[in-house]
């Protein structure tokens, strides 16, 4: 299965200290040229982007775009797209090869998680590995697998910087798209390395209690969505309809 890894060509130590890591277990990879917000010209930013992102996270998100396009253009069925930052588990091709052979309809697959993991239980994986379509936000896009289909429609419903590019991923659900993720993780971020985004994006809002407000009716639509696409899964892969998986 086709490896990519967003790096900035000038973090050369970065890029060696991955080629070395993904060589260790027997992985091999190409690197995409990371784009460099604060060297954007305006020009260059698509229309709608956040003006509250900062150029660091701008950066960011168009260069996972960048890769979405590549599995696109190269009609790859498969590929993993990683930043230059982790620690890939030695079973982590094993189970990216795994979940696609499922042959089930999603767009992409998340290999890593920054915060605990909530949500439906799809199926388990021959390691032990859970399936999960996720009910709370796992944040991170450290590491993930997409489908050509997937980088498809990704690219007709994400390519603009809205938001942290992890953050349009937790929403997945909001788009029609389906994105399950694995647990335990197979990708971690190396926590030593400093990010090269600086800065985070948040909303703020005037009302706390309208804020709340929202808060819960997002959360229980959410809930819904996410029970119905799981269950629409499931019926694909022959399981009987099952509760909820908390990880």
């Amino acid at each position: 299965m086709q490896i990519f890894v967003i790096n900035l060509e000038r973090s050369i130590e970065r890029r060696e200290k991955m080629h070395r890591h993904l060589a260790s277990l027997g992985l091999a990879a190409e690197f995409i040229p990371a784009i460099e917000g604060s060297r954007l010209a305006k020009g260059s930013i698509p229309p709608g982007t956040e003006p509250g992102l900062s150029p660091g996270e701008v950066g960011c998100y168009l260069s996972h775009v960048r890769s979405w396009q590549e599995i696109v253009d190269r009609r790859l069925s498969h590929a993993i797209v990683l930043e230059d930052d982790v620690s890939c588990s030695p079973s982590m091709i094993r189970v990216a090869d795994e979940v696609a052979s499922l042959g089930l309809p999603i767009d992409a697959v998340r290999l890593s998680a920054l915060r605990p993991i909530r949500g439906i239980l799809l199926t388990t994986l021959s390691g032990g590995e859970n399936l999960i379509l996720p009910t709370k936000n796992p944040s991170g896009a450290q590491g993930y697998m997409v489908t050509f289909g997937g980088a498809k429609r990704l690219l007709a419903t994400l390519s603009v910087p809205r938001c942290p590019v992890d953050t349009a991923l937790d929403a997945y659900w909001m788009y029609g798209l389906r994105i399950p993720l694995i647990t335990p993780s197979v990708v971690e971020e190396e926590g030593h390395l400093v990010s090269t985004i600086a800065g985070r994006f948040d909303f703020q809002h005037s009302n706390p209690l309208v804020q709340h407000i929202a808060r819960v009716a997002q959360s229980q639509r959410r809930k819904l969505t996410v029970f119905l696409m799981a269950r629409q899964l499931r019926r694909r892969m022959g399981s009987p309809a099952g509760g909820n998986g908390a990880e």
